[in-house]
């Protein structure tokens, strides 16, 4: 069997590295073919600034588009869809991504999500519900695409990088159907359609603890890892960061799909070793939600932002010592056609983001009343505070309010998060 060859370089000048890393994957002439069409696929899915790790690096991003270049393509387009609720334009631009690949002299920037030129891709034996999806022209006649994303923790899969990135080639529509099907498979199953050249992960400051978004936690890490094959490069990342292969389900579900390579003997690593840039990042998903035992999720066909937002929520209160306090409320996410049986009402229940107003109506129909959360999705602090004050979130507080308790509490917050990392 020809092994998946995946590149490490270690160090501090992002161009430098990337051009290192594709190197040793033969060199970006060999790579990219002269006169073609080049897409590169950041991560720019949510609103972060560089310094938060939720977006892929801008350094990164100017440095493919700059090493890109040397191979003398014809036209190089930059194109992201953001999640579900975020404006992908504004994700570019709060993220540094726009700026950065405007300085690189990018010739397009587009917005999947606003365009109307699709063309339908029906999945052969799919291993999720898609059956079928709708993706833009300009990216399935492309002669390249070129997945650049960030690692970071994630809520739904445990971590993100190179094979989750390719959500963000379809519109809303397609995005939601995801989350209400097996996520891992229905990703393989896009992967079946629409695949990636090469990917190009940016581990210079990867995310760990309560990611995908503003509450994990950026650590310096130093590396760029490179790969034609997205299922080795997300293997070689877990080995390098100590997360167990059999812990993600990214894997089982490329496997059935014959998808990449995952086996440590069947992955040849090219420039550093795994064991040269080892680094253990705290990765607080591994259980799920069934982490906190004593509240009672209702979670299915939630996205990953309100998940995310809900799991921070539920560290938080452990450790600001408000989880006791709250055990057996019953919280619920994502769109529910129905009233859910065996639940509790009034305080007790929390509805959670705008996807749960349908739900809330039908319930004060029925003469029963709740908590609810707005948002799609809600602000950070929205949830927990729903949760420890027993109130419709956002309330009446004024920013400044906000503000003070929202500092003073992620002072705590940050304090304890060390104390609980140096154990």
């Amino acid at each position: 069997m020809v092994k998946s060859i995946v590149s490490i370089v270690k160090g501090d000048n992002a161009k430098q590295m990337v051009e290192e890393a594709l190197n040793h994957l033969g060199g970006v002439k060999a790579l990219i073919k002269e006169g073609s069409t080049v897409v590169i696929k950041p991560n720019g899915g949510h609103e972060g600034t560089p310094e938060s790790s939720v977006c892929t690096s801008p350094a990164v991003v100017k440095a493919v588009i700059e090493v890109i270049r040397q191979a003398n393509p014809k036209k190089i387009i930059l194109a992201e869809a953001a999640a579900i609720g975020c404006d992908t334009m504004k994700c570019l631009e709060v993220s540094g991504i726009k700026n950065a690949a405007e300085e690189a002299g990018i010739d397009e920037i587009i917005d999947i999500k606003s365009d109307t030129d699709l063309v339908r891709k029906r999945i052969q034996n799919p291993g999720s519900k898609i059956k079928n999806v709708k993706l833009p022209r300009f990216l399935i006649e492309a002669d390249h695409i070129i997945n650049v994303p960030i690692f970071k923790t994630h809520v739904s899969m445990v971590f993100t990088c190179a094979l989750k990135n390719i959500k963000g080639v379809v519109q809303d529509t397609v995005h939601g159907l995801m989350h209400m099907t097996n996520l891992a498979a229905a990703m393989m199953d896009l992967w079946s359609v629409i695949r990636a050249d090469l990917s190009i992960a940016d581990l210079i400051r990867p995310m760990e603890g309560f990611g995908p978004h503003t509450t994990g936690t950026p650590v310096d890490f130093g590396c760029i890892v490179a790969s034609k094959d997205p299922v080795a490069l997300d293997a070689t990342v877990c080995r390098m960061i100590g997360l167990a292969i059999d812990d993600v389900d990214y894997f089982t579900a490329a496997r059935e799909k014959g998808i990449g390579l995952i086996d440590e003997s069947d992955i040849e690593i090219r420039g550093n070793t795994i064991k040269e840039v080892y680094k253990k990042l705290y990765l607080p998903y591994l259980d799920g939600f069934g982490a906190w035992p004593e509240y009672n999720f209702h979670i299915e066909n939630a996205c990953s932002s309100c998940q995310g937002l809900l799991a921070y929520s539920m560290a938080k209160l452990k450790l600001l010592d408000e989880y006791d306090k709250n055990k057996g409320i019953d919280i619920v996410l994502g769109r529910k056609r129905d009233i859910l049986e065996n639940i509790k009402y009034g305080k007790d229940l929390l509805l959670i983001g705008d996807c749960t107003k349908t739900l809330k109506k039908k319930i004060e129909a029925a003469g029963k009343t709740c908590v609810h959360v707005n948002g799609c999705p809600p602000g950070e602090p929205h949830p927990y505070w729903a949760i420890t004050d027993r109130i419709d979130m956002p309330d009446q507080r004024t920013p400044e309010q906000i503000r003070i308790r929202h500092e003073a509490e992620n002072d705590i917050l940050i304090e304890r998060l060390k104390a609980q990392k140096s154990k």
